[in-house]
């Protein structure tokens, strides 16, 4: 190994311009190299070794391939509202069904019903009772359209009399359905 005495001796040689044997410029040469090459390195930092964590990381994904369990079916989960602020509590997904609507209408003194549906359009509150209870889905009747908990919405208008309208909830009520609202008419 060469003495740092012997490196300032050459340095200051090569700075003078005086003519060296080729073996003396070698070792000069390399050590410069050698410091230059300690001094990038010293700048840069050490690389991590970047096989070793590819390999950790495609191990943990191999892992939690094979542990993870796979569900047969797909469930939901309930999400009910409380019923502190008001609200009522009913199936999270549950769609509300439209209402079923009902028009009453007086025309020079006669009564005027209509359903608004695509439906026969009855003429007085006993055929609207019989048209009502052949859509009320039971185990008597498997092709029925609405349950008892449909809601309908009763709209008489504002020339329709009082009692009118009273017959016709109470032949809505006949035909066995139990969510019957009095709404404002449309027109």
């Amino acid at each position: 190994m060469t003495k740092p005495s012997e490196i300032v001796t050459a340095l200051a040689r090569l700075r003078s311009g005086k003519k060296f044997p080729a073996a003396e410029i070698g070792v000069v040469m390399d050590r410069r190299l050698e410091a230059s090459r300690a001094k990038r390195r010293w700048r840069t930092g050490r690389q991590p070794n970047l096989m070793a964590m590819i390999d950790v990381t495609f191990l943990l994904l191999v892992f939690f391939v094979c542990t993870t369990r796979v569900l047969d079916k797909e469930r939901l989960l309930r999400a009910d509202l409380s019923e502190q602020a008001g609200v009522s509590a009913h199936a999270a997904l549950s769609l509300d069904d439209p209402p079923l609507r009902i028009e009453v209408q007086s025309n020079n003194g006669t009564m005027q019903l209509r359903v608004v549906a695509p439906f026969p359009q009855p003429q007085n509150a006993e055929q609207l009772a019989s048209l009502l209870a052949s859509k009320l889905y039971s185990a008597d009747n498997p092709s029925g359209l609405f349950a008892a908990d449909q809601p309908i919405e009763l709209a008489p208008s504002k020339d329709a009399q009082w009692e009118e309208a009273v017959a016709v909830f109470n032949a809505i009520s006949r035909a066995g359905y139990t969510r019957v609202s009095f709404v404002r008419p449309l027109s």
